[in-house]
C-alpha cells in the first residue's frame, strides 16, 4: 500500500472526526425539544443499534462475545461508561442551553489536562513548554471565575471526564469499536428504563414523532460512531504532533458554532481567558512540533 496515500487517507479520517465534533452541537440543537436526559438515553439505545452490526461486519463478533464474560473487563467498562455518560450529558445539555463556547473552552483544556494526568499518574515526564501550557490555561480558568464571574464548571467537568474516560480505555484491551460497544451493552438497561419511564410520564421521547425529529434520534448512532472511527484510524497512522493539533479543530468549531451561529456573548473577560488558553494551546502544540521525530 502507498504509505503517501494511507498518511492522506488517516489525515482525510482525522479532520472529519474532529470536524464533525466541531459542528455537533448544530445536531443537538435541532432536538432541543427532546430534552437532554431523553436525548442522551435515545444516544445509548441507538449507538448500541449502530455499532453491534458493525462488529458482525468487521469480524469482530466473537471476539466481543468472549469479552462480555470477563467480569473485571465488564466491570472496568461500566466505569468508563459512568464517564462517558457525565461527559455526553454535559455536552448534550449545555448545547440545549446556550453554552457552546463553555464547551469549547472544555475541549481546549482537555488535551492539557491529558498531559498533567500523564505526568502525575502514568509517571511521564513534563517539558518546560508543557508545564508553560498548563500553567497558561489554569490561569486562564482562574480568569473565568476572577473577570467572567462565574466558575467554568461545564468546561471543566468536560475536561475532566473526557481525560478520566481516555486514561479508563486506555487501560482496556478492547480496541475503539469494541469498546464502545462494551459501554452501550453496559447502559443500555439505565437507558431503555428511563425511556420506558418518560414513555409513562407522558414525555415526548420521539420529539414531534415527525419525519425529521424520527431521522435524528435515529441517527444517533450514526454521529456518534462515525467521528469515532475516523479518529481510531487517524490516531493509529498519523504522528502524535499531528493528530495533537487537528485535534483542536472540535473545540475551535464548537466556539465559531457558538459565537457566530448562535451569537453566544463573548465578552472582554472572556477573550481574555480564551486567550491565556490558546496560548496554552500553541505552548502544547510548539511542544509537540519540536519533539517530533526527524526522518532519516
Amino acid at each position: 500500500m502507498n504509505p503517501e496515500k494511507t498518511s492522506a487517507n488517516a489525515t482525510l479520517s482525522a479532520v472529519l472526526a474532529f470536524g464533525l465534533w466541531g459542528v455537533l452541537p448544530v445536531y443537538w440543537k435541532q432536538l432541543g425539544h427532546l430534552g437532554s436526559d431523553v436525548a442522551l438515553a435515545q444516544r445509548v439505545v441507538w449507538t448500541m443499534a449502530t455499532v453491534l452490526p458493525l462488529l458482525m461486519l468487521r469480524g469482530e463478533w466473537s471476539g466481543f462475545l468472549r469479552s462480555l464474560r470477563d467480569v473485571r473487563l465488564v466491570g472496568a467498562h461500566a466505569w468508563s461508561a459512568f464517564l462517558l455518560a457525565i461527559n455526553w450529558g454535559v455536552f448534550v445539555w449545555a448545547a440545549q442551553h446556550g453554552r457552546i463556547i463553555d464547551c469549547s473552552l472544555g475541549y481546549f483544556i482537555n488535551p492539557l489536562l491529558n498531559v498533567l494526568i500523564g505526568s502525575r499518574l502514568l509517571g511521564e515526564r513534563l517539558t518546560g513548554l508543557q508545564k508553560l501550557s498548563i500553567f497558561s490555561a489554569a490561569c486562564g480558568v482562574l480568569t473565568q471565575l476572577v473577570l467572567v464571574g462565574h466558575f467554568p464548571w461545564i468546561g471543566l467537568l468536560l475536561a475532566g471526564s473526557f481525560a478520566l474516560y481516555g486514561l479508563a480505555r486506555r487501560q482496556s484491551p478492547l480496541g475503539s469499536l469494541p469498546g464502545l460497544a462494551m459501554e452501550t451493552v453496559v447502559g443500555i438497561p439505565v437507558a431503555v428504563v428511563y425511556l420506558l419511564w418518560a414513555q409513562q410520564s407522558s414525555l415526548p421521547i420521539w420529539g414531534t414523532a415527525s419525519a425529521h425529529d424520527l431521522l435524528l434520534i435515529i441517527g444517533l448512532g450514526i454521529i456518534t460512531t462515525i467521528p469515532l472511527l475516523g479518529f481510531a484510524h487517524g490516531a493509529r497512522q498519523l504522528p502524535f504532533a499531528l493528530l495533537g493539533v487537528l485535534q483542536f479543530l472540535a473545540p475551535t468549531g464548537q466556539f465559531l458554532v457558538g459565537a457566530l451561529m448562535y451569537h453566544e456573548p463573548v465578552g472582554s473577560g472572556a477573550l481574555v481567558s480564551f486567550g491565556l488558553i490558546w496560548l496554552g494551546v500553541l505552548l502544547f502544540c510548539g511542544d509537540l512540533w519540536l519533539r517530533k521525530p526527524s526522518k532519516a
